[in-house]
């Protein structure tokens, strides 16, 4: 379904998109509201204070999240524009609906560009959150069961601090404190790897199967996720291959780990 579809079953004719890029969404909006208001520049310069825009962050470079809908109010102000939300049936989905656009990210898009807007994905609703929100990298120590609840309610703080980047990262068994040092370079980056866990368990690591083959699914409760070092996206499989080893080197975990490589 496209958000042109969407939009039919609302009481809306007159509508922009504005897409918010994926580094700098945060700073401007939050789940309910603008954090900096529309500046009177162009296209904004002689606005239509009757369309509405539909708000929209930035996921990756090609798809994004709809948040909400405003409406642009002239309050006097010579640089900004006030605002105020519009109610519509999409927000039902607001925060949880993903749009995917193959030419991928545009500021300002008008309403004949909503056919290329195509739904991508809907996270389901979060009720009984129990994981601490992300702060750093550095920070980040989750149990198999937070591991867990945050892939699986597609948490957005942790969904794009972590689909973002590759990296190292540590397994720690708290059944006998070996260790397991993995590297993340495929789809969705650490994100991606560590949904695998989330939903496998062993994440096809030949160490972790024999323990799961072993032990059961409740064998792995008392796990530990740490990430280790983070490096961008666009660093070869061979270099972060090549940290993996050196890590695995200086934990020993060859010798006395879960790696068996």
């Amino acid at each position: 379904m496209t958000l042109e579809q969407l939009m039919s079953f609302e009481d809306v004719k007159d509508y922009n998109i504005w897409w918010y890029g994926i580094d700098i969404s945060d700073k401007y909006m939050d789940d309910k509201k603008l954090l900096i208001p529309p500046e009177k520049t162009r296209p904004l310069k002689n606005a239509n204070l009757e369309r509405v825009y539909l708000i929209m962050s930035g996921e990756s470079g090609k798809t994004c999240r709809y948040r909400f809908a405003i409406r642009l109010i002239e309050k006097g102000d010579a640089k900004f524009f006030g605002w105020e939300r519009v109610p519509l049936k999409l927000d039902e989905y607001g925060s949880r609906m993903i749009f995917y656009r193959e030419t991928g990210f545009s500021f300002y898009n008008s309403a004949k560009t909503a056919k290329d807007f195509i739904v991508d994905e809907i996270w389901p609703k979060v009720t009984d959150r129990t994981v601490t929100p992300f702060m750093t990298y550095d920070e980040v120590e989750l149990t198999f069961s937070q591991l867990k609840e945050t892939t699986e309610n597609h948490y957005p703080d942790y969904y794009k601090a972590l689909s973002c980047v590759k990296g190292i990262y540590m397994i720690v068994d708290g059944n006998t404190g070996k260790l397991y040092v993995g590297s993340a370079y495929g789809k969705d980056g650490i994100w991606g790897r560590w949904s695998s866990y989330a939903e496998t368990f062993h994440g096809k690591n030949e160490e972790l199967v024999k323990l799961f083959d072993e032990h059961g699914p409740e064998y792995f409760q008392k796990f530990k996720y740490i990430i280790l070092q983070v490096v961008p996206m666009k660093m070869s499989d061979r270099e972060i291959i090549d940290r993996e080893s050196a890590y695995k080197k200086r934990f020993m975990t060859r010798e006395f780990g879960l790696n068996n490589n």
